[in-house]
């Protein structure tokens, strides 16, 4: 992983296991490194796509999805957290004191 810019925000991403969890797009545009987030201070929409593999399947299903936060801070470190409960999927946003600061929109899932 690079070092964190302290110009900007560093959000990690956190999956339960043996799902993937990757960074897409930041407000739209692609991202190169799908492992975490690096954003400027502000307001930002985050995409995301969890791969989710179902334990004694073998079919893998592919989830889009996306937070917006207004709140982002400089050398704020922030992590995404994705949850998974049935066919339900979310993702929870936590700032570095842990508090809950935003969650997604729903999760758009097909056969992978």
């Amino acid at each position: 992983m690079p070092r964190p810019d302290p110009s900007e925000a560093w959000i990690g991403l956190q999956e339960e296991a043996p799902n993937d969890l990757m960074a897409e797009r930041v407000d739209g545009q692609k991202i190169d490194d799908g492992r975490y987030f690096q954003v400027k201070p502000g307001a930002h929409r985050l995409d995301v796509t969890l791969f989710e593999e179902n334990v004694g399947d073998s079919n893998q299903q592919d989830c889009d999805g996306h937070i917006s936060y207004g709140g982002f801070k400089a050398g704020e470190h922030y992590t995404l957290v994705e949850s998974s409960l049935g066919n339900e999927v979310s993702a929870r946003l936590y700032d570095a004191k842990g508090k809950q600061v935003a969650s997604t929109h729903d999760f758009n899932c097909m056969p992978g």
